[in-house]
């Protein structure tokens, strides 16, 4: 089997040549130039040495470059692991370590900096785009290796990615998929939404996560992908209206703010004709607000990185029958989609639950990991069978409809972004007034979510709540910053002296009808 990241863009450079398949800015790439400009990177990185099935290692950057990277480490046979921009240098230090990438990618000159230093600790070569200090210029040397790149046909379960999400350790945990779990979820996004060439995908989130299904998306329909730096909600307004967008992934946060901006009154989003909120929950006052805005065009599913093919789908006329009926299937995401996976809902022993009582949410589909990289413990706990127990707690209807009731594990999804209380804590306790803290969410209309903890100081110790935020700041990712600090006494414990996060967060759930929040 060729990679999926290799066979559909080349697929769409045969097909579709002079279609654009990049807007950056003043920049346009057609088919025929990103293939062509992939294959000569690819070979590159087989001059430098590059084996098949070694990591390659990116530091996020949405760019046409980043796109290219992703295409180029396929095509020379490699896996690639993408690295959120947003992380600090020692969560990309675990990540490149924990992989073993023998080669580091800046995508930009803003990433040189950090990929420099990310290959002095783990000893990997560092690769950038163009001169720079400590780093290879990987274009120069494309431009310099000759012949035709061959073509690397593997088998099915080799390994393609390593997607690097939160985990419960404190350090991230790598999700592995393979060539075929990666085809199946480029193919199911694409037909689920029946993306073609006339469609025009924003890259406006993060294209090493979320943000790459619009990008992968884009390759099996040759559609155009408009990537942005970031989700700019004035940018995004203006790119829908001047490109023409068509197809929108939102977090809920976003979509907020993107009906929130002074702006949306007045723009044509008229083009629209499929936006899908994901990622997190949202609440029914968000989505009615969408409706309205919108119209026919609001979608939205259950996923995640181990299962990044959509599992569950409300559709728009799932939307608006609902919403005439008085908007109760609001708070779903939808039911098991028409094909491919399946979808449970499971107590601890696997068994399936009737509607109404609410279990783990259970997934078997082709585009689910085949494990976690080197984490046995976590192939054992969460892969049983051909199911994924996603850790996500949740119930159905009598229709089958699924329903977010809370979660297995303390996970905080805060505005789109998966954060577990041990990396919080982590940070937290290396403060040296600091004996015990404990972090835990807290309903937030803004983020779904927001992260609150709680510390028990030193005997003698002084630190004030906003010290410590500060503390916090420079030790984790903007977005896993506590939005308040509490000092106590003590902390709530079992009779052992494990700490009790459920009892911190219970009071703020209080009248909520699920332990889990959304976007307002």
């Amino acid at each position: 089997m060729i990679h999926p990241y290799s066979h559909y863009p080349a697929r769409a450079a045969k097909r579709w040549p002079e279609q654009t398949a990049i807007v950056d800015g003043p920049r346009r790439s057609t088919y025929r130039e990103l293939d062509a400009r992939a294959s000569r990177l690819a070979r590159a990185l087989v001059q430098l040495g590059l084996e098949p099935g070694e990591r390659v290692a990116v530091v996020q950057q949405n760019r046409t470059e980043y796109v290219e990277t992703a295409i180029a480490i396929a095509r020379a046979g490699g896996v690639l692991v993408p690295m959120l921009g947003a992380l600090t240098e020692n969560e990309h230090t675990f990540m490149a370590r924990d992989s073993g990438a023998r080669f580091i990618v800046a995508p930009g000159p803003e990433t040189v900096p950090r990929a420099v230093s990310l290959g002095a600790n783990v000893g990997a070569t560092v690769l950038s785009f163009g001169e720079a200090d400590g780093a290879t210029d990987l274009v120069a040397l494309a431009g310099r290796v000759p012949g035709e790149q061959p073509e690397i046909d593997r088998a099915p379960s080799e390994l393609a990615q390593i997607l690097y999400t939160s985990g419960t350790t404190g350090h991230p945990k790598g999700v592995t998929h393979s060539y075929a779990s990666v085809a199946a979820a480029m193919g199911a996004w694409a037909t689920t939404f029946n993306v073609a060439p006339t469609d025009r995908l924003l890259g406006h989130l993060a294209l090493s996560h979320f943000g790459g299904r619009a990008m992968d998306t884009s390759w099996v329909a040759g559609a155009a992908l408009v990537i942005l730096p970031g989700p700019d909600p004035k940018a995004m307004l203006g790119a829908i209206v001047e490109h023409r967008i068509t197809i929108l992934l939102v977090i809920p946060t976003l979509l907020r703010m993107l009906l929130d901006d002074p702006d949306a009154a007045g723009a044509d989003l008229s083009s629209l004709r499929v936006v899908l909120y994901a990622a997190a929950p949202a609440a029914p006052s968000l989505v009615r607000r969408a409706l309205e805005r919108l119209g026919s065009a609001l979608y939205t599913g259950f996923g995640q990185t181990e299962a990044y093919g959509l599992n569950t789908l409300l559709s728009p006329a799932e939307h608006e029958a609902d919403l005439e009926e008085g908007g109760a299937r609001l708070t779903s995401v939808g039911r098991e989609i028409p094909a491919f996976a399946q979808v449970r809902i499971q107590d601890e022993n696997g068994a399936d639950l009737p509607p109404g009582e609410v279990g783990e949410i259970c997934v078997s589909a082709p585009w689910t990991t085949p494990g976690f990289w080197n984490r046995p413990d976590l192939d054992a706990r969460r892969l049983r069978n051909g199911w994924l127990r996603t850790g996500d707690l949740g119930r159905t209807d009598e229709k089958g409809y699924v329903y977010l009731a809370d979660r297995t594990e303390d996970k905080i999804i805060s505005g789109g972004f998966n954060v577990y209380p041990a990396e919080v804590e982590g940070a937290l306790a290396g403060h040296p007034a600091v004996a015990e803290c404990a972090a835990f969410a807290v309903p937030d209309p803004k983020w779904g979510e927001a992260i609150r903890a709680a510390v028990v100081l030193r005997p003698g110790a002084a630190a004030t709540p906003e010290e410590l935020i500060a503390f916090s700041r420079e030790h984790l990712a903007r977005f896993k910053v506590p939005k308040v600090i509490e000092v106590m006494p003590e902390l709530p414990k079992t009779a052992v002296g494990k700490i009790l996060r459920r009892a911190l967060r219970e009071p703020y759930w209080k009248g909520l009808d699920r332990k889990v929040h959304g976007a307002e």
